[in-house]
């Protein structure tokens, strides 16, 4: 029997093979790991916090699987373009449409920019800088290559201390079997090392942000 590569060695394509078989490991690698940053960047941009984010992901995965639950919608892909934009487009356009259902609003108002005050139509809320920061610093978090970076900030973000960080990321390192030796001896992550690198990947999140700003607001 041929063992399999470990996913985060496998391409889109056969991840989703194995989801589409079933394989409930490949899917949630998928969706926890190789794209979660790009969900949180679409759940805070639309939720403005991360309250309805595990229940977003919940949604996502029985959409994937269609009502018949033989894995119709992801089957829709044809692989003539990027996996990734075509994932974060499904994920963003469900995400807005269980908005209503999250938070209340009336199940008939498909609009979630503009609200109306009898024949009046109410303009659309202006995002407040904080608000705003937060979308830009998330978006940067989903183009940073580096991964352990983004699991730090990420994690940082989500309330852990650098020490249960450091677990996590030896946890990965030994799942992955990417462990490093120094001098015979394993070279294990602590907290003052996850300090270190977090210093590291918020330079380089700060570089980022500074070309979406030119993206965004440079014409």
């Amino acid at each position: 029997m041929e063992l399999l590569k470990p996913y985060h060695k496998m391409t889109d394509r056969e991840l989703v093979d194995l989801v589409i078989a079933d394989n409930g490991e490949a899917l949630d690698y998928l969706i926890y790991q190789r794209y979660e940053n790009d969900l949180r960047f679409y759940v805070w941009k639309i939720y403005g916090s991360f309250d309805y984010y595990d229940d977003l992901c919940s949604e996502l995965c029985g959409h994937l699987k269609g009502k018949n639950g033989d894995w119709s919608v992801l089957r829709t892909f044809q692989w003539r373009s990027s996996f990734r934009t075509w994932f974060c487009k499904v994920s963003k356009s469900l995400f807005l449409d269980k908005r209503n259902k999250l938070i209340g609003l009336p199940p008939n108002d498909a609009s979630i920019r503009v609200v109306s005050y009898g024949d009046r139509p109410l303009p659309e809320p202006e995002c407040d800088s904080e608000n705003q920061q937060m979308v830009m610093f998330l978006e940067a978090l989903t183009r940073l290559d580096n991964e352990e970076y983004r699991l730090i900030l990420q994690k940082e973000l989500e309330g852990y201390n650098h020490a249960e960080i450091a677990e996590m990321i030896a946890a990965k390192r030994k799942k992955e079997g990417r462990e490093s030796y120094y001098n015979g001896h394993l070279v294990v992550p602590d907290a003052r090392s996850v300090d270190r690198d977090k210093h590291r990947a918020l330079k380089r999140v700060k570089e980022i942000i500074e070309q979406i700003k030119k993206e965004w607001y440079e014409c």
